[in-house]
């Protein structure tokens, strides 16, 4: 999902907000690492996006502290619906949208990643209406469900799932730890998760 600014083709695929709907910007953490961000800015609005900016990097470096893990850099795609469905449709043979997918670079279990050089650790990609619809059912802001769904993701490249239970449980917990370490209240305690289950 990282964007390519050498590419020589410049046409956006049939149904792809076109590159004046995109914004593309790096994030960078205090610690350094970076998060590689892909905004459609006409469905993201700007004060939300504003906001996360601030949090979401800071989040990052204390996974990357939690994990012993040296400097890295995330793809961060913030789409519409449609263009969810497409990529769910693509990898997942599943032809809906959903709320985030994660696509890791790596398996954090088994493959060597070279400590000098900051790491890609993969993928992110959040769906703006499903968000939008998630929060309102469950009754939270928009802004907190949008964070607990970039820590669900992040915590999938750093290879957590929620496939077993006790898998889950670990999970959960550290999605709690986090979202709590940036004011954020329990998502668990009244709602499941959708994400990419």
């Amino acid at each position: 999902m990282v964007h390519d600014t050498n590419a020589s083709d410049t046409a956006p695929d049939p149904d792809s907000p076109g590159d004046d709907d995109i914004s593309y910007s790096d994030w960078q953490s205090p610690a350094g690492a970076v998060i590689e961000a892909s905004i459609d800015t006409k469905i993201w609005p700007d004060a939300l996006v504003n906001s996360f900016q601030q949090t979401a990097p800071k989040i990052f470096d204390e996974m990357l502290a939690m994990h012993d893990s040296a400097l890295a850099s995330v793809s961060l795609c913030l789409c519409d619906d449609l263009q969810m469905q497409q990529i769910n449709r693509q990898h997942r043979q599943i032809d809906k949208a959903t709320n985030v997918l994660s696509f890791p670079a790596y398996d954090m279990c088994s493959d060597k990643i070279d400590p000098a050089l900051p790491a890609l650790l993969g993928d992110i990609v959040i769906a703006a209406e499903t968000v939008v619809r998630e929060a309102d059912a469950m009754q939270i802001p928009v802004a907190d469900h949008l964070m607990h769904l970039f820590v669900h993701g992040m915590l999938h490249l750093f290879g957590y799932d929620h496939i077993e239970d006790d898998m889950a449980e670990a999970m959960e917990t550290l999605e709690i730890q986090f979202l709590a370490g940036v004011g954020i209240a329990n998502p668990y305690q009244n709602a499941q998760l959708e994400g990419d289950r």
